[in-house]
């Protein structure tokens, strides 16, 4: 069997670590979606609102704010133009997310991949899963809520996939 790396920095791009304005689960959604729509990864409004619907039908199934103020919203979509991307928001003020523990959310990791691309998707969330793990980001979580401290633990992390 043959092991790649996955490098998140290869998926956030500069512009996908930025504040998130909103404070309310599905306010967030939207304001993700249509941060992608400007960014072209998202070409139109209706990829855009799409998309959007394909995040709160996941959050139906159950909320995807884990415990301790991150949350990790993600789909498959084949309206986006690269195979892959991911959006790190960040709120000092807190998201009502109906995260598990009942807390507020500060951290909002939205993966986006195409639905042809296999286990990246997969890879992709335990990945962060395992950054969040090694940066404690559940336990110090107010260190890393600007852009410069993501983009610096981003840009270390590669794993096994």
């Amino acid at each position: 069997m043959t092991h790649t790396l996955l490098c998140l920095r290869d998926h956030v791009p500069e512009n996908n670590i930025f504040e998130l304005r909103q404070n309310g689960k599905i306010e967030v959604l939207r304001e993700i979606t249509d941060r992608a729509k400007v960014l072209s990864i998202l070409q139109n409004d209706l990829a855009s609102s799409d998309v959007f619907h394909q995040l709160l039908k996941r959050e139906q199934l159950g909320s995807t704010g884990i415990v301790n103020g991150i949350a990790i919203p993600h789909c498959k979509t084949d309206l986006i133009q690269p195979d892959m991307t991911i959006f790190i928001g960040y709120s000092v003020k807190g998201i009502e997310f109906n995260a598990h523990d009942g807390n507020p959310v500060f951290l909002v990791f939205t993966v986006l991949t195409r639905k042809k691309s296999g286990t990246i998707h997969l890879a992709a969330l335990a990945a962060i899963s395992r950054m969040i793990s090694k940066h404690g980001l559940s336990t110090h979580i107010s260190d890393y809520l600007n852009p410069e401290a993501l983009r610096r633990i981003i840009d270390e992390c590669e794993y096994e996939i």
